[in-house]
């Protein structure tokens, strides 16, 4: 990917933080009067090992990863940078409570990372702040519990939705574009060259009653074909692809799982939001399922017996818990805990399960729908995907599960309408996978099963190869 900055954004992300962080500040003296105002500071390095652009990546640290570089930090009152002063760019971030014993236990933020690049980052704090603040700039995902549905919880990115039912399937919901306006290719040099945007281009915004900011950030998706135009100011990405004899510009529904909820029933979708996966099965894309090893059958999550907690609903990131405290098959008893995660402007769902006593005569499936075209998949690398049309044949779509490799004997298998995956939890009784649907219906824009396979091996190669996190000494005054 091919990315280009016009104008120079530093200034105006540079005021934006020292604003946030002065506000912050007047937060804590007006709380600890004439207490210690001073902005404490974590450097550390984030270093992207691979010959890749990579967008959007998650970075997760831990409050006791932070305490032991700063006894004192504190998720009160802080903010991620990138950069050196006075050149920081603030970084989109929040803090959240895994454990759910009211005090919050996780920072993540969302990093872009060009091939075999290194980040220096700074986490700002002021230690002296008494109440908490949470700052949403930009809100991305969205989780809740939605009855409407009779579904156990939904959540979304501005890329997808996905409906957790309480047999424990996960339904997958594509996000159409909004059609905006279309220009004459002429344009098309605007795009591939960094400099500002000429006033014709501008014109066609405003001829459709769209203010365009002066911060504009441009990507190159693929190379004279498409294109995302972000408005940094306003906050607004918009996608362009070329047609025959046109540039055709649009943008995300962004997040909208109110209009499916008030469908009460959601099996095909709402218009703009699209079923991917089928409403009816097990499984669907990436839920999970217990597999009766005599029977060699498929056995639904129960749908009593457990509880559901929102464990973040978030400016970048939104989790969902469930837990079966006592699960009881064949008189035995066993503890079974789902958590799922889905990041900002990302297509994919992470999910974690923890099972304790599992009984030997029982195992936990995983899987993606079978969408008939082409399928392949590689346990080695740890990958499995499907490629086809969406269950109306609105537009292409590809289905992908990839896994950890060193976390058991995971085998793969086809069952019927399934590809399914069966999952040998490590010695914790652990094991985690990603799953996602890209619909060419949508903004993520790949519309050919040779594109797709080399998405889902790009993906599987980042999530096996993490970046490497370094914490950076003090800076010397």
């Amino acid at each position: 990917m091919i990315r280009q900055t016009q104008n120079n954004v530093q200034g105006y992300a540079r005021a934006s933080l020292w604003i946030i962080l002065g506000f912050l500040l007047m937060l804590g003296s007006c709380t600890v009067p004439g207490g210690n105002q001073k902005i404490s500071k974590i450097r550390l390095s984030v270093q992207n090992t691979l010959p890749i652009h990579r967008k959007n990546v998650p970075i997760v640290l831990t409050a006791e990863q932070l305490r032991k570089v700063n006894r004192d930090f504190s998720f009160k009152a802080y903010s991620v940078v990138a950069g050196k002063a006075p050149r920081e760019t603030m970084l989109p971030s929040q803090a959240d409570d895994l454990d759910y014993d009211g005090e919050r236990d996780r920072l993540s933020f969302l990093l872009d990372l060009e091939p075999d690049e290194t980040k220096e980052l700074s986490i700002l704090y002021d230690a002296n702040v008494k109440a908490e603040l949470t700052l949403v700039l930009n809100k991305q995902t969205r989780a809740g519990i939605f009855p409407e549905l009779g579904a156990v919880a939904a959540m979304e990115s501005n890329r997808i939705a996905y409906v957790l039912k309480p047999d424990g399937a996960i339904v997958a919901y594509g996000k159409k574009r909004a059609e905006l306006f279309s220009v004459d290719p002429v344009f098309q040099s605007e795009l591939d060259y960094e400099h500002p945007l000429s006033p014709e281009f501008r014109l066609h915004f405003e001829s459709n009653d769209i203010t365009l900011g002066q911060q504009i950030e441009i990507s190159v998706e693929k190379p004279e074909e498409q294109w995302v135009l972000t408005d940094l100011e306003n906050r607004q990405p918009y996608f362009v692809r070329k047609s025959e004899e046109q540039l055709n510009f649009s943008k995300s529904i962004g997040l909208s799982l109110n209009a499916l909820a008030r469908l009460k029933s959601a099996p095909t979708g709402d218009g703009n939001l699209v079923a991917l996966t089928p409403w009816d099965g097990l499984i669907g894309c990436g839920g999970f399922a217990l597999w009766d090893k005599a029977k060699s059958e498929l056995i639904p999550i129960p749908a009593e017996g457990d509880y559901v907690r929102i464990l973040a609903n978030g400016a970048i990131r939104s989790i969902v818990q469930r837990i079966f405290p006592n699960l009881q098959f064949n008189g035995e008893t066993f503890q079974l805990t789902s958590t799922v995660f889905i990041y900002g402007d990302l297509p994919w769902l992470e999910h974690h399960i923890y099972v304790k006593g599992l009984p030997t005569d029982y195992a936990i499936v995983t899987g993606i729908p079978n969408l008939g075209s082409a399928a392949d998949s590689n346990e080695k690398q740890g990958w499995l995907w499907s490629w086809g049309t969406d269950p109306a044949g609105l537009a292409p779509l590809g289905v992908a599960l990839i896994y950890p490799t060193t976390e058991g004997d995971n085998s793969v298998s086809e069952e019927g309408p399934l590809l399914s995956l069966t999952l040998e939890p490590d010695a914790e009784g652990r094991f985690s996978y990603r799953a996602f649907a890209i619909w060419g219906g949508g903004t993520d824009g790949i519309e050919t099963e040779t594109e797709f396979a080399q998405h889902v091996q790009i993906t599987a190669t980042a999530m096996e190869t993490p970046p490497k996190i370094k914490f950076l000494p003090p800076e010397e005054k």
